[in-house]
């Protein structure tokens, strides 16, 4: 969580376009950033009692850094309970050549967007 922190607070730091590790919303529905979060919360229920379902992409944020980070905003709801729809932060990083990592999953506590 702290790692997720400091990468958020990168996010608001930079202010140029196309620099590497620079951070850019990914506007609009972007199929990839969709896969990137059906993945992210795939990854989160293989060490969690309580198994999320992703109901959708709520914002994405994309830098590269030794590849491509991606900090996520999905919408998810636990796919045994009645319980209303949660919002959960994830980053994850997508190299090429090498397995795609999920650095961080957590509910969020709508500080930001």
């Amino acid at each position: 969580m702290l790692l997720f922190a400091l990468l958020v607070s990168l996010v608001t730091a930079t202010t140029t376009n196309n620099v590497p590790g620079t951070w850019k919303p990914i506007d609009g529905i972007d199929l990839n950033a969709t896969e990137i979060g059906e993945w992210a919360v795939s990854e989160y229920n293989k060490n969690a009692t309580n198994k999320l379902v992703l109901e959708k992409l709520i914002s994405s944020e994309i830098t590269f850094v030794s590849g491509t980070l991606y900090l996520l905003l999905v919408a998810a709801k636990n796919e045994s309970l009645p319980k209303p729809t949660g919002n959960y932060r994830a980053s994850v990083h997508d190299r090429d050549g090498a397995p795609r990592e999920l650095i961080a999953f957590f509910k969020d506590r709508g500080r930001r967007k």
